[in-house]
């Protein structure tokens, strides 16, 4: 799937709303920044939003990192990661191939 610009937002929900999905199949309570914040902020506010993103990882217990052919490349997923290990947070997987 190649992605316009124009496109980017709906792709972005599609896909938290899948990390969603499979993250409460598996008995736990989903918590998307893109779900909670794409309409919130514009892209200009995107270190707002990495901060919010920060707070938010402070309290929780654990992390789920959904795999799709563009979070290698973002930047914004990578530094969630970071902040995720810093905090000492599990990274829930759900596949034996994750």
């Amino acid at each position: 799937m190649e992605c316009k610009d124009k496109d980017r937002n709906y792709y972005a929900k599609q896909i938290a709303q899948q990390a969603c999905a499979i993250v409460r199949q598996n008995g736990y309570e989903p918590i998307s920044p893109v779900l909670a914040w794409m309409d919130i902020y514009s892209e200009l506010e995107r270190e707002r939003v990495m901060k919010n993103c920060e707070e938010l990882l402070r309290v929780c217990s654990y992390y789920y990192r959904y795999t799709c052919k563009w979070s290698d490349k973002s930047e914004g997923m990578a530094q969630e990661a970071a902040w995720a290990k810093e905090y000492g947070l599990s990274e829930l997987r759900f596949s034996l191939f994750e």
